[in-house]
């Protein structure tokens, strides 16, 4: 059974998510619609593009995905389709795609030219739905558009490498449920400038020396439960997308609150890693 996949900024309060999963069924009914995210923070197309690349790579091959943020077409955003890494991905031309495009190179673009309803004023509600239908029926991408050799890119993104490539200069792209600030500074990168030097990570008015290779290497289970004071410790990782993380030690926004409230770290602010 095809899958068809939703990301959104629509939240769950309103009528949008649920009108959309009836649309779809609507068109198709042997279908499976999956629900990635309708959380993203409204028209974040960094944000979308960081949990996008971060989840589809766990859907099988086939799988359709819509991308519902700054979707509403005109002439600098028109909509899309993309065969890529065995998957396919409807979505307007802003860039979303681009964190995803400059590791993996797609095997066809189009800008889609099938006529949209008059009457339908959010596009993943008519063309975005018809397109993922039809790709789901066996459809081609030639019959919905024409070819297209390239998409916009996010360069905030990347980050930035000094000439004397000692010093690499990120950016937040991303805040998660725990309060984690998430940069865009990928475990290769790292390695690929630092070479295995001695680096300093600064993150506003903090400093740190290590990265850990997961949340607990920060405790010392040689002390017992009873004397260890490491909640609300501080730290710097990988996380499971290899991006580096500012994190908090068993954060919780709720209570004892996460880095990007106790650190002042919020989205865009600069992380540098300088390597000595």
């Amino acid at each position: 059974m095809p899958i068809i996949t939703l990301t959104t900024d629509f939240g769950t309060k309103d009528h949008f998510v649920g009108a959309v999963k009836g649309s779809v069924y609507g068109e198709l009914n042997e279908v499976r619609v999956v629900d990635i995210s309708h959380d993203i923070t409204p028209f974040n197309i960094t944000e979308t593009a960081y949990i996008l690349k971060n989840a589809y790579k766990n859907f099988p091959a086939g799988t359709i995905h819509i991308v519902g943020v700054d979707s509403e077409i005109s002439q600098e955003n028109k909509p899309i389709a993309i065969e890529m890494d065995e998957q396919f991905f409807i979505c307007c031309d802003n860039g979303i795609l681009s964190m995803i495009t400059n590791e993996i190179n797609p095997d066809k673009i189009v800008e889609i030219t099938i006529q949209e309803p008059e009457d339908i004023k959010l596009p993943i509600l008519g063309l975005f739905i018809k397109v993922a239908c039809h790709i789901a029926r066996g459809g081609t991408l030639d019959v919905i558009g024409k070819r297209i050799a390239d998409i916009k890119q996010i360069y905030e993104i990347q980050p930035q490498i000094n000439p004397e490539k000692n010093q690499i200069v990120g950016s937040i792209i991303y805040i998660d449920n725990f309060g984690n600030v998430i940069s865009n500074i990928s475990k290769s990168t790292f390695h690929n400038v630092g070479k295995g030097r001695d680096f300093e990570i600064i993150a506003r008015n903090y400093e740190f020396k290590k990265i850990y290779g997961k949340y607990n290497d920060i405790v010392d289970f040689s002390i017992p439960v009873e004397k260890r004071q490491d909640d609300g410790k501080k730290l710097a990782i990988f996380n499971c997308a290899n991006y580096l993380e500012i994190s908090i030690y068993r954060s919780n926004l709720k209570t004892v609150g996460g880095a990007s409230n106790l650190l002042g770290l919020d989205y865009r602010d600069n992380i540098t890693i300088r390597f000595i």
